[in-house]
């Protein structure tokens, strides 16, 4: 009898902890969908962890039920002002969307966003007749595209846009640019950059 009961003592004791465990797991599960970006099944994971009665109660998974609804929301917004070319509004709710988030998937498309900014007043410098209107947003165009690499955007197609730009600038009478252009100066780092991880690779070998 006594062997009976310390069996079923271990037994309850044991199924206990493998319940608290599976119970954790899913917290950490919800945790791995909201870091990855899977807001949605994220949301309706906490919403269940809620329910259970050792989270009821619980500030941090009450807190990320409203970080996955408002992340849902800072996605779909930052969608839909990039298709409007709306991009200081899509950036705007895209770095919100960082601060609750800073592993989101979609993080590189912060600096492609104002890639395509840039893209957009080079193509409308172009549409412009007035030299002074294509001095001052092509200007805007430049710092823009140096703005892209300054947030991490790594393409080197950024630096052939930079210097068809300045090429065109530098035969307007409205321009102030002067030599070297942000061109030479970027294309110098990155060379120089690249010269220095070379060296180093070879110190290494």
């Amino acid at each position: 009898m006594k062997s009976f009961l310390s069996i079923s003592i271990v037994f309850f004791a044991t199924l206990g902890s493998t319940f608290a465990q599976s119970k954790q797991y899913l917290k950490e599960e919800a945790d791995d969908y909201f870091k990855v970006g899977r807001y949605w099944d994220a949301f309706f994971l906490y919403k269940d962890l809620a329910k259970v009665p050792e989270f009821q109660g619980d500030l941090s998974i009450e807190n990320q039920i409203k970080n996955s609804s408002r992340a849902m929301y800072l996605w779909k917004k930052t969608e839909d002002y990039r298709a409007f070319r709306k991009y200081e509004i899509a950036k705007k709710h895209l770095g919100d969307l960082l601060v609750i988030n800073p592993f989101d998937p979609n993080r590189g498309l912060y600096p492609r966003l104002t890639l395509e900014q840039a893209n957009e007043m080079q193509r409308l410098a172009m549409s412009q007749r007035s030299p002074q209107a294509i001095a001052d947003i092509l200007t805007k165009a430049v710092k823009l595209y140096n703005l892209a690499l300054d947030e991490g955007l790594k393409d080197e197609m950024v630096f052939s846009l930079i210097k068809q730009c300045e090429n065109v600038l530098e035969k307007n009478q409205y321009s102030n640019i002067k030599q070297p252009t942000s061109y030479g100066i970027n294309f110098e780092k990155e060379k120089e950059a690249e010269r220095t991880r070379t060296v180093e690779i070879i110190k290494n070998l």
